[in-house]
């Protein structure tokens, strides 16, 4: 064999390698797993949130960029306004935890979260968190409720049992503040038109 069809077949050989290697690499990356157009189980024709591949998206009828990691969609608006939603990707299944602001207007202590938390602009959005562990959402729904301010978590146990799932909410609130930001967990499911 000649030396110039040696080095022809070593540089195919070499590209090959390099071309196997490239498309392995690219379908190793994981895609990010928020990317779609998703909306509540209840109303699954509602668009809540769309994520899309080229880094933009679409929540609360504005605009957006995104970054992502495998905790946090972090969302940043034309004047640099951020917003976090917390997710979690199952293999069949995708939470996100919404932001809520809320206000106390009625309490016990600085310290504690008891009192009475209405979410800005919705006066029919609220939580009461009493001191012997009880809670009223909504005005309708209660139970009993845990706090560990280490984890910034607050599980709500609804009464009668059985009568909606435990549910683990984040919260964000500097001590004695009378402001709160509250992550609760929302299923979500990929859009689909009405019928």
């Amino acid at each position: 064999m000649k030396k110039d069809q040696f080095h022809a077949r070593l540089w195919t050989v070499i590209f090959l390698v390099i071309f196997c290697l490239a498309a392995a690499s690219s379908f190793s990356e994981d895609v990010f797993p928020l990317i779609g157009d998703w909306a509540f189980h209840h109303a699954p024709e509602n668009s809540v949130l769309l994520v899309r591949e080229d880094g933009t998206a679409v929540y609360d009828g504005k605009d957006w960029t995104w970054k992502g990691d495998e905790t946090f969609l972090t969302l940043t608006g034309p004047e640099g306004q951020k917003v976090s939603i917390r997710y979690e990707a199952g293999e069949d299944s995708m939470k996100v935890y919404l932001p809520g602001e809320y206000t106390r207007r009625a309490k016990l202590t600085d310290e504690e979260i008891w009192g009475a938390w209405i979410r800005d602009g919705s006066e029919k959005s609220s939580f009461v968190f009493e001191k012997d562990k009880r809670f009223l959402e909504d005005q309708v729904f209660q139970g009993n409720y845990e706090v560990d301010t280490e984890t910034g978590t607050i599980l709500l146990m609804y009464l009668p049992r059985g009568s909606f799932a435990d549910t683990l909410c984040y919260f964000d609130r500097e001590a004695g503040s009378d402001h709160m930001t509250v992550y609760y967990p929302w299923p979500m499911t990929a859009t689909k038109p009405a019928d």
